[in-house]
């Protein structure tokens, strides 16, 4: 057994959804988190945690507020000498073997000079560890993306990512790739086929989305723009909650998502077609959306003004898209597992 510090970014479920799905497949190791925003809530009840100040991405209207990550930034580099010090008393109290970092600022800034063995594992890594294209429209998002990635998530020096795309490696580069991983509750719900649209939003400010979903001829179950329960015509409004998702999911007959990585990766588990909006401005949405479509998963658009004929073209294209995932998709958590076990036991 070896005690293994594993540092969170607890802005997005995602991030802590894949850790969950690692840690699960590892009781056999000893546990000690940091992280803050959902980090506390998902693991002090089983673990302890070391409670740090997250690096948040801000986004209004469907687009990252460039001025709104500034600030958050700001706020984070003021916040650096107090949270090494917790950190550096963390790790000199409760001598931990190996560190892992799913995203988080503050860790592998904190460790830098100390001889403990540090391991990345995130789907972020994949921007500068691949080729892959960059449409001209598209060049700023990158380039704030890679400025902010060698800036403050580049101190990990060995990677393992995750991802339900594998481009070809840069040459030179060391990260190891793998295939997407699943929290342990999805084998558990039973894919079906349903008639349904499932519409899961990060924030609920694609209003100009939503009033397009209620000109589809079939029902819609809406995440992420009302926090409740609340049935109106065709449109189903659900409060979050992860095992409730699951099941509409493995239900819909397609899924219409932002461009997050865990549940696009989640719908093509269940065989489902994607239909990405990725946030604008946030270039890992659009990578993700570029491969869905590039894969012949599914379709996206950049557009912030959708138009029902989108999802009737759309339509045309899911059977085939269907049959594209459950030949080609292929889940790879224990594979993962393997591997960060492997380096837990070696350092290497």
């Amino acid at each position: 057994m070896a005690r293994v510090l594993y540092a969170v970014m607890g802005n997005t479920h995602g991030h802590i959804m894949r850790t969950q799905s690692i840690v699960s497949r590892l009781p056999h190791h000893e546990f000690y988190f940091v992280g803050g925003g959902r980090v506390p809530a998902a693991f002090a009840q089983n673990y302890p945690v070391l409670e740090v100040p997250v690096l948040r991405t801000v986004h209004k209207n469907q687009t990252v507020s460039v001025w709104g990550v500034i600030q958050q930034i700001y706020q984070c580099l003021r916040s650096i000498p107090k949270v090494r010090r917790q950190i550096l008393n963390l790790v000199q109290e409760w001598r931990p073997d190996v560190v892992i970092v799913d995203r988080e600022f503050f860790t592998p800034i904190a460790l830098l000079g100390q001889r403990i063995p540090v391991l990345g594992i995130d789907h972020s890594h994949v921007m500068k560890a691949c080729d892959y294209p960059v449409p001209s429209d598209q060049w700023l998002s990158w380039s704030l993306a890679m400025l902010n990635d060698y800036m403050l998530f580049d101190f990990t020096r060995k990677n393992l990512i995750v991802s339900f795309f594998h481009p070809p490696h840069k040459r030179g580069n060391q990260d190891e790739l793998f295939p997407a991983i699943v929290r342990p509750e999805v084998p558990r719900v039973q894919p079906r086929n349903g008639d349904y649209i499932l519409l899961y939003q990060t924030s609920n400010t694609f209003g100009a989305l939503l009033e397009v979903m209620k000109q589809l001829p079939r029902r819609v179950v809406v995440y992420g723009f009302r926090n409740e329960h609340v049935v109106e015509g065709s449109i189903t409004y659900k409060p979050y909650d992860p095992e409730a998702i699951l099941e509409d999911l493995a239900g819909c007959h397609y899924a219409v998502v932002n461009g997050g990585h865990n549940l696009i990766s989640e719908a093509l588990f269940y065989g489902k077609p994607v239909f990405c909006f990725p946030i604008k401005m946030l270039f890992e949405q659009y990578i993700n959306a570029w491969h869905v479509r590039a894969l012949g998963y599914g379709d996206f658009s950049t557009t912030r003004e959708p138009k029902a004929a989108l999802f009737l073209d759309f339509e045309l294209k899911v059977e085939a898209a269907r049959e594209r995932i459950c030949v080609e998709f292929h889940e790879g958590t224990d594979l993962l597992v393997k591997r960060v076990d492997q380096f837990i036991q070696t350092r290497s």
